[in-house]
């Protein structure tokens, strides 16, 4: 099941994910969390997968970019008690209802 919540910082891009909306009003610099594509070197607890996709608000606007899913999954990372996300895979898709969205997920952990 996905949920729709907007993506802040990101001129209204719409955002879902497997992640339910959080009533934490939380800032892009509450904590960092790291974003890889990779494993980390340190001891971690995870804490389950991560996905987001983010669609462009009308037609006319540009499709959203790798930026635009990281900041999604940064976001709900936070929203959730995480630290990083890694192994994470950006796919770009085409649909007739958005003219272009991307998906991102990965593993969101807690590090030790």
């Amino acid at each position: 099941m996905s949920f729709l919540v907007l993506l802040s910082g990101c001129t209204g891009y719409r955002m879902t994910s497997n992640i339910p909306p959080s009533s934490k009003a939380m800032a892009a610099t509450d904590y960092p969390v790291t974003v890889t594509a990779d494993d980390l070197d340190v001891p971690y607890e995870e804490i389950g997968p991560l996905e987001v996709v983010i669609r462009p608000p009308t037609l006319l606007n540009a499709k959203p970019t790798q930026r635009h899913a990281r900041l999604g999954l940064m976001q709900k990372a936070r929203e959730i008690g995480a630290t990083a996300v890694i192994k994470v895979t950006y796919e770009e898709q085409f649909d007739v209802v958005s003219f272009g969205h991307i998906k991102a997920q990965g593993m969101a952990v807690k590090i030790k």
